[in-house]
């Protein structure tokens, strides 16, 4: 647990290094886009997550989904929680691409690996409500659950309300899915060998 908190502190350094060296708020919009597109270009997938939310917006450059599509994969691929989670929300949404609930669930499912809370939600709410998916309560839930466990502060009503609609068996299905869930994705802790 100790390493973990280590790593996760190191990661935020790092990330606020990298990100003041390429995203200034105060800067202007074409300094930013001049730093963030170098660094993009070298490979930093914190400048390349910039220059996609740029291109999405149309901050500094003229606005173009293809383009802030082209750097959130480049971003994902090196597991960039947010760029991952950005390309989830643009395919769920149909925000400059074509609907699909499967490439949205696939992105949003990536971010969720990395501790994203929103992601398993916006997945959870997709089977939950049936939005280009079958409504699949058991997998509604598991993601609430793995949502709540990332700490996500409000998915405590929908795991409420969403339970209320679930049979015993879709209640073991969806604690089955989760309990691998974390045997998978959660850092094993351990145990001080015994004298």
């Amino acid at each position: 647990m100790k390493s973990r908190f280590i790593s996760l502190v190191l990661m935020t350094l790092c990330s606020s290094v990298a990100l003041a060296n390429c995203y200034d708020k105060k800067a202007s919009t074409d300094s930013n886009y001049q730093r963030c597109s170098q660094e993009a270009l070298e490979g930093d997938s914190i400048a390349q997550y910039y220059m996609a939310q740029m291109y999405r917006k149309g901050d500094g450059v003229t606005k173009d989904d293809k383009e802030a599509l082209r750097w959130y994969r480049k971003a994902a691929a090196q597991k960039n929680r947010l760029a991952q989670f950005n390309l989830g929300w643009m395919y769920d949404t149909g925000e400059g691409v074509e609907v699909n609930p499967e490439e949205a669930i696939a992105w949003y499912g990536e971010a969720a690996k990395q501790g994203d809370q929103y992601a398993p939600y916006n997945i959870g709410f997709l089977y939950y409500t049936g939005s280009g998916v079958t409504v699949d309560f058991a997998k509604a839930q598991f993601w609430f659950l793995v949502a709540r466990l990332n700490g996500n502060p409000k998915v405590d009503r929908w795991l409420r309300k969403n339970v209320a609609r679930m049979s015993d068996e879709q209640k073991n299905q969806a604690i089955a899915l989760f309990e691998a869930w974390k045997a998978e994705h959660l850092p094993v802790e351990l145990s001080e060998p015994t004298p």
